[in-house]
Order: structure tokens, then sequence, then C-alpha cells
């Protein structure tokens, strides 16, 4: 059978991941733990996965340097995508944990203190970022059909969300995702709108990686 199959991966660990700030989408270049992480990465789809058909990444540095690495060993070219970006992290943009403590200190004693969701200025909403996914689903999705392999670079904040819209679901779920992680997805693009019974066939529908690093070394 001939399946449309979706790659998402996550960026490599940044400057602004090792130093523990809330980068959002500021820019930052992949920390030397990250190009490392790039490279094996590379190696080890080039050897396993062959070549997409398209490569997709989000435009911040961090995430356009992983699938520069990709490109390279594969030969082929990039496209950016915006709605690929992470979310929008508003005033907290930029700040370590410490730091916004510091700089809005009771915005930060708000947010410690409570589960539910408590407005961060200027920030994108989870709910925003989830409609964000949807769109970029459908847009993927419509460009490309069964026997396309799509490779997709973005960010943990929005794979959440990419991830939950992929697989229907109602709602976002919150999963520790490591730098490099692959998910991959198999789905019949021919039947992906029907809502008869093979909407509930899982020979229609294949999950092939759920957060895998197999390719790093662990050191």
């Amino acid at each position: 059978m001939s399946w449309l199959k979706i790659l998402i991966i996550r960026h490599g660990m940044s400057l602004g991941n090792q130093a523990g700030r809330m980068m959002g989408q500021l820019d930052d270049a992949l920390s030397p733990e990250g190009e490392r992480q790039a490279q094996q990465l590379a190696a080890y789809l080039v050897q396993y996965a062959g070549r997409p058909t398209a490569l997709y990444s989000s435009p911040l540095e961090r995430a356009a340097q992983t699938a520069a690495c990709l490109a390279e060993q594969l030969n082929m070219t990039v496209t950016y995508h915006g709605g690929l970006k992470e979310l929008h992290g508003g005033i907290f943009q930029g700040l370590t944990w410490a730091e916004a403590k510091q700089r809005y200190p009771q915005k930060c004693k708000q947010l410690e203190s409570s589960l539910g969701w408590i407005p961060v200025p200027e920030a994108e909403s989870p709910q925003d970022g989830y409609q964000r996914a949807i769109h970029v689903l459908r847009e993927l999705t419509s460009r490309h059909a069964n026997g396309d392999d799509i490779w997709v670079m973005s960010h943990a904040g929005l794979m959440q969300h990419l991830i939950s819209a992929l697989l229907g679901s109602d709602r976002s779920w919150g999963m520790a995702i490591a730098h490099t992680s692959m998910f991959e997805f198999w789905i019949d693009h021919d039947r992906w709108s029907d809502h008869g019974p093979d909407r509930w066939n899982t020979e229609r529908w294949k999950i092939r990686r759920f957060n895998d690093t197999e390719h790093l070394d662990q050191r």
C-alpha cells in the first residue's frame, strides 16, 4: 500500500535552550551540542530513511540550521514555512524563568499558583497555536498525496499541537520532546477526509516513530 508519510522533527539544542531561555519566536543559533545532534540526525536519516519528497522548516535560525544539515546531506532545498515557528512567548521571550520572576513577579506568581491557562501579555494562546497547527497540516496534506514522504522541522511547543491535530484529538497533549526527536506518521491520504468505517480502521493510519532519538549517541 502507498502512504503519505509525515516525519515531524524538533530542531537541535540552541544556545537559548542551553541557557534555559524562553526563546519563543526569537532567533538563536544551534549550540555546539545542537550542531552535533543535527549531524547525527542527518547521518541517520540519510542511511535509513532515504530522500524525502519535500523538506519543510520553520524559518527560525535553530530550526533552519538543523534543516540545512539535512538538506546538505541530501542535496536538496528547504521550504521555509512561517506557520512552523515556535509559539510566541510574549513578554517572556528571551528571558530565563528567574529573569521573568524579577521583571514580572505578579504574573509569574499567578502562573506558578495555578494549572489553569493564564494569558501572558503579547503571547500566542494555546488555542491559537492549535489552530495554526491545523492550518499548517491542512496546507501540507493538500499539497501532497500517497507516495509522498515529507519531513517537517519545527519546535517543541508547536509540535505538541501539530501532533494532537494530526491525531485528530480535541485537545492538545503535553509531552517532553527531546532535541532532534522524530515523530513519524503514515496516513492513507485518499481516505483522510472520509467519515465512514475506515476512519477507525487502524490499517489506514500508522504511528511509526514517537519521540524517537535512536540516532543520538546519548552521551
